[in-house]
């Protein structure tokens, strides 16, 4: 396995919700990347999904990639569960993952995983999509305006103490997410959203590049094909995934509950109170209202 890429797709256990806010996708990121860069992982693709995460990756040998995996499983669950007062299991032990042999198979799956967004009607084009990483292949601003000499105290503190944290090879966690971003402006977070993702990311572009010939031709190619998976598993629904911000949306905007944080420990009647506001609310399907909430199957909603 030396080399090989491997396109991993890792779903959590009853296939519920855990990237609920910008928080959740910041600590996992800063997490996987610096994982990544200490245990020896070449990154070529990475797309955290609301219910599942894919990455194409290259190891130095399966026991370096099994321990990755386990490591960053197991920490960002200790991590969400901290956030949440939950306990237990967050990613099935077990995950999925395939062999790519071939530059063309190499591309499908590129385009699959940076796609996924596309797929799932979160983009309308895979590079303008935050969360798969790709606009930052050519921009470390893609989302704020670059950070100039006048900055504030508040912003130049956060990025002050999330630079010493990079320096320690350290991820950060909620808490300190939750403290630096406090006293930010809308605009000044997004500064440091991008300021973040620029000074944590792994992500090999120019190796996933080199099978297409250059970044703007890699671009085309997920255009005009948006990729597959043909080894690995994975239901396929063919409702946006927009729906779930929407939801989140409305609990805040309502006051309906204290902390988006809060869903997945809510009181199961309090779960089915919402489930039939967001029903009525939103173009969320059942299925989704569940994953959403938390709700088990076999949970009655009525």
């Amino acid at each position: 396995m030396s080399g090989d890429v491997l396109h991993v797709c890792q779903m959590t256990v009853g296939k519920v919700v855990i990237f609920y806010t910008v928080a959740d996708y910041l600590v996992f990121f800063t997490l996987f990347c610096t994982l990544a860069e200490q245990m020896g992982i070449q990154v070529l693709a990475l797309c955290p999904m609301f219910d599942h995460i894919h990455h194409t990756s290259i190891a130095p040998n399966n026991t370096s990639f099994v321990n990755f995996q386990k490591r960053y499983s197991q920490i960002f669950a200790f991590l969400w569960n901290s956030q949440r007062k939950r306990k237990g299991p967050l990613f099935f032990h077990n995950y999925n993952s395939s062999t790519k042999v071939g530059n063309k198979s190499i591309r499908t799956t590129l385009a699959y995983n940076y796609n996924n967004c596309v797929e799932r009607k979160l983009a309308d084009r895979a590079e303008t999509y935050r969360w798969n990483f790709l606009p930052y292949a050519s921009n470390q601003w893609p989302f704020s305006e670059p950070i100039g000499k006048s900055v504030s105290a508040a912003l130049q503190k956060a990025m002050k103490e999330v630079q010493y944290l990079h320096e320690q090879g350290k991820f950060l966690n909620y808490a300190i997410i939750n403290r630096v971003t406090k006293k930010l402006t809308i605009t000044e977070r997004q500064q440091f959203i991008d300021y973040v993702i620029g000074l944590w990311n792994v992500i090999d572009y120019n190796k996933a590049i080199s099978y297409y010939g250059d970044l703007n031709t890699m671009i085309r190619a997920f255009h005009d094909n948006t990729g597959g998976e043909y080894e690995i598993r994975e239901d396929w629904d063919p409702y946006s995934d927009t729906v779930y911000a929407d939801c989140t949306h409305i609990l805040i905007k309502e006051r309906l509950v204290d902390s988006i944080y809060d869903i997945p420990m809510l009181p199961m009647e309090k779960k089915k109170q919402l489930y039939k506001i967001l029903k009525q609310r939103t173009a969320a399907r059942p299925k989704q209202l569940r994953k959403y909430l938390h709700i088990p199957t076999q949970e009655s909603t009525d």
